[in-house]
């Protein structure tokens, strides 16, 4: 386990200074090692945290892993695919947005949905609440086990989550062909639903 955290500083440390090279633009003897300092800093005040599960189904995985159960991987060839497709609805979102909010009559409609999902671990389902969030007119209010509440602005902003379309791209990062992710969807209008 120590060999798997000095693993994790070291790639830690390589991806902090890289992007501190191309942030900076500078290259001499002064800022690169003010950059080399910066990086072990950040790192030695993180120890601390990374030391946490912060989900109770982080540290099954964990455990998992130890005993050799490798829970579902990412495909990282996919992630070529999704990061475009994610960038695409966000700029869709943005733009349905903005239509919505120069409208004098602001026709926004907010609403909870409620909803399970069988994503295949941890990491897979904090994918899907970061993008949830990261699409204009939706946010991730509540992430616990299986169970998501997301806000949203409008109708529309729901439309990718009851439809499956962004659940099943972030599924698709582990599986090949999965089948439907969401389950138990329930849309909240009003508190009395609640």
């Amino acid at each position: 386990m120590k060999r798997i955290f000095f693993l994790n500083s070291i790639i830690q440390f390589v991806l902090l200074f890289g992007l501190w090279l191309m942030l900076s633009g500078h290259y001499d003897v002064t800022h690169i090692s003010m950059g080399v300092f910066s990086c072990l800093l950040i790192i030695f005040l993180n120890i601390r945290l990374r030391k946490y599960y912060y989900f109770e189904d982080e540290l099954e995985e964990a455990q998992a892993k130890l005993k050799g159960i490798a829970p579902g991987r990412i495909r990282i060839a996919r992630l070529f695919f999704y990061i475009p497709w994610l960038i695409w609805q966000i700029v869709i979102a943005s733009l349905q947005v903005a239509a919505v909010v120069l409208r004098p009559k602001m026709p926004i409609d907010p609403a909870l949905m409620h909803f399970k999902t069988k994503l295949p671990n941890m990491e897979s389902k904090v994918i899907l609440a970061n993008s949830i969030t990261l699409t204009p007119g939706t946010i991730t209010i509540r992430l616990k086990g299986n169970d998501f509440l997301v806000h949203s602005l409008m109708d529309v902003s729901q439309t990718g989550i009851i439809d499956e379309s962004l659940p099943i791209q972030v599924a698709k990062l582990y599986e090949r062909k999965p089948e439907h992710v969401v389950q138990n969807m329930k849309i909240i209008k009003s508190s009395a639903e609640l």
